[in-house]
């Protein structure tokens, strides 16, 4: 992908399921080829917290080039539980599925997605 940020359109139409995750890449990302033709990108993000160490699952659509494990990125998207088949039973993963992707040294793309989730808040709260 071109440039440094990732950046994909929100679907949702009711409710507000919105997530910031910042942290570090913790794990190689590791692209899929799915049955449709599109290829989804997986990889952990890890943040501290008062409570400890949490790493957080993420998605996103296509093979972010600039991605690599060690890289501080912020995360915006959205929280999803999937299913999937594992055999012979069926699994699941919750997971973050990003709409944006941008690495916390570039301070105004982070400050820019962030700044779209405060107005996605506020156009909520004022409907």
């Amino acid at each position: 992908m071109k440039g440094e940020v990732v950046s994909r359109e929100n679907n949702q139409q009711e409710g507000f399921n919105r997530v910031v995750v910042i942290g570090e890449v913790s794990s190689s990302p590791v692209s899929r080829d799915l049955a449709d033709g599109s290829v989804v990108t997986t990889f952990d993000v890890v943040s501290h917290t008062e409570a400890g160490r949490v790493s957080v699952p993420i998605s996103v659509d296509g093979i972010p080039s600039f991605l690599e494990e060690g890289i501080s990125v912020c995360v915006t998207g959205f929280v999803r539980r999937r299913f999937f088949k594992a055999g012979a039973s069926v699994a699941s993963r919750t997971e973050v599925v990003a709409n944006v992707i941008a690495p916390t040294r570039r301070k105004a793309q982070v400050r820019k997605a962030l700044e779209t989730l405060a107005d996605d808040l506020s156009e909520l709260l004022d409907a």
